[in-house]
């Protein structure tokens, strides 16, 4: 495999990976404020209100997430087709499983959920709610178990090259509880924003009503609390992945030089090809911040560099997810304090307080974006970590079919994110979903 249909197959991968987890952690925290909502409308009138609107979004929003889905399945076959020969006895399961519950688990709810409110009554349709987070929840889960496991191959044994299940509790262990944490607080970062920044312009054009009130103050109360629970995990996550990727720890310092740990630098320019830091401003002693099983001498990039990840693309990731989330950690706290003052009225918001809401729900995108970024890129170039490759499993196709490939799936992308926007901001303006009607049709 060349290097330039590596670099094509990996980009074209990871555009569609990283679609399908936009959207099933946005999904995944929309079903879990649809389930709070529901519980609260059994003594609120405006939570209902914002439940019946919000449902639609979620709607939307689980349409194009299956969608996505999709050709990430079939990329399996097409750019990875030997990743099947060498861990097929646990992609093959984890894959079954996540389809079994999307399709029967949370299905099988999901039509009662959205169509059967009037038909059911309020408790029966607040369990079809649950049921429907629950498996929402569970689909994530295996998807996040297969992506932490070729993170750090925990429950499994290396048989005649293959891997094989050994242990089923490690396997859905290991870093996947953690990591699923990350996808799920991060999701709720995602869904907070997008309710403040809808609720923001839906004043714009009409005075709130009593549900557009509810999502304000929850809005700002769970950015918050997801924020900084999102960030403790991340840095629980680091410390459990850290240990087992020592390419990716002395990426992140940068560790040029196998021996003791170097000081962590804050903000640095690299020069990867001398292995050393051209500028730097130094934080603190490495052995404050490492988890106490490290071992002493740390391996330094020029002991893993052939087998390492892309340096400045590792380093400067880690910063901008940490640069991210203070700057909207402070903008979530400065908005709640805000709020609280106001009465949680979005009416009063001036016209830079909307503009802020809809910063931070762009800055929540992009933090998302760059902290699962760096969780890929920091593994590279093992396909699973410290045993297979990428270019030992990747596709033997020609360049121009790969470039064919990854311009069709940018246009497909770019089609499905601008019409999400523009049905968002349809729903937003009007309250409803627009879907077409003919005369003479059913």
């Amino acid at each position: 495999m060349t290097q330039t249909a590596w670099v094509l197959s990996l980009t074209q991968f990871y555009l569609s990976l990283g679609f399908v987890l936009f959207f099933l952690a946005l999904e995944l925290g929309l079903t879990w404020v649809l389930f709070g909502l529901r519980l609260r409308a059994h003594g609120s009138t405006a939570a209902l209100l914002a439940y019946r609107f919000w449902v639609r979004v979620f709607a939307l929003t689980l349409v194009l997430g299956f969608g996505a889905s999709l050709p990430l399945v079939l990329q399996f076959g097409t750019l990875w087709p030997r990743i099947m020969d060498r861990a097929g006895e646990v992609v093959g399961p984890l894959v079954a499983m996540t389809v079994l519950t999307a399709f029967v688990f949370k299905s099988c709810f999901l039509g009662a959920m959205l169509y059967g409110q009037r038909s059911l009554s309020d408790w029966a349709h607040t369990l079809v709610v649950t049921m429907v987070a629950i498996g929402t929840s569970l689909t994530a889960y295996w998807i996040v178990t297969l992506l932490a496991w070729m993170q750090w191959p925990v429950g499994t044994a290396l048989s005649e090259n293959h891997y094989q299940i050994a242990d089923w509790l490690a396997l859905v262990g290991g870093a996947a509880p953690v990591l699923f944490g990350v996808l799920l607080t991060g999701g709720m970062v995602l869904a907070a924003t997008l309710m403040l920044a809808v609720t923001a312009g839906r004043t714009d054009t009409r005075p709130s009503d009593e549900g557009d009130r509810s999502v304000y103050a929850i809005g700002l109360w769970l950015l918050v609390a997801a924020l900084l629970l999102q960030v403790a995990l991340a840095v629980q996550l680091g410390r459990e992945l850290l240990p087992v990727q020592p390419a990716r720890l002395a990426a992140v310092i940068p560790q040029w030089h196998s021996g003791p740990p170097d000081r962590l630098t804050l903000l640095a320019w690299l020069d990867v090809d001398a292995l050393r830091n051209v500028w730097a401003l130094y934080g603190p002693q490495a052995s404050d911040w490492l988890p106490p099983v490290m071992p002493g001498p740390l391996k330094g990039l020029n002991d893993l560099a052939p087998l390492g990840p892309p340096v400045w693309l590792t380093y400067a990731s880690a910063r901008l997810a940490a640069l991210l989330a203070m700057l909207l950690v402070a903008a979530a706290l400065w908005s709640l304090w805000q709020g609280s003052r106001q009465r949680y009225e979005p009416d009063v918001l001036t016209a830079g307080g909307r503009l802020r809401l809809r910063i931070m729900m762009w800055a929540a995108v992009a933090l998302q974006a760059v902290g699962w970024g760096h969780v890929l890129v920091g593994s590279l170039p093992y396909a699973v970590y410290g045993a297979i490759t990428l270019r030992e499993v990747g596709t033997s196709q020609n360049q121009e079919t790969l470039w064919g490939g990854l311009v069709l799936h940018v246009i497909v992308y770019t089609v499905l994110a601008l019409g999400f926007l523009q049905l968002l901001r349809h729903t937003t303006r009007f309250g409803v979903v627009p879907v077409a009607r003919y005369r003479g049709r059913a």
